[in-house]
């Protein structure tokens, strides 16, 4: 799961650099912007972890909420900048090549 998530922070770090670059900003920026799309998550995590240890049975639901939101986010704003008509090609094979390493990895660790 850990590693399932870390592998995601790169495309949602690049999701946040390439606009980025071409609003003008520079690599330096464009890292950092990155890299600090990523710093709430370890607070975060310390509270849900906090939250569950309370009540046990917030976790599936938190769960799902996590899942629903990912979802959403990338069906409503990922999706259909990704499937324009110059570039659903490659949309298309970056899905198809994530959804595989995702099913090779969980296979490889029996989940």
């Amino acid at each position: 799961m850990i590693l399932a998530i870390a592998l995601q922070n790169v495309p949602e770090g690049t999701s946040v650099s390439i606009p980025m670059e071409s609003a003008g900003f520079g690599r330096t920026q464009q890292f950092w912007g990155a890299v600090l799309t990523s710093a709430p998550q370890p607070v975060g995590a310390v509270a849900a972890y906090l939250l569950v240890q309370q009540v046990a049975a917030l976790l599936p639901f938190s769960f799902a909420f996590a899942a629903g939101a990912m979802l959403s986010l990338v069906i409503v704003e990922l999706v259909p900048q990704a499937f324009t008509c110059d570039g659903w090609r490659r949309a298309a094979a970056g899905a198809l090549v994530g959804a595989i390493a995702m099913l090779v990895l969980a296979a490889a660790l029996g989940v």
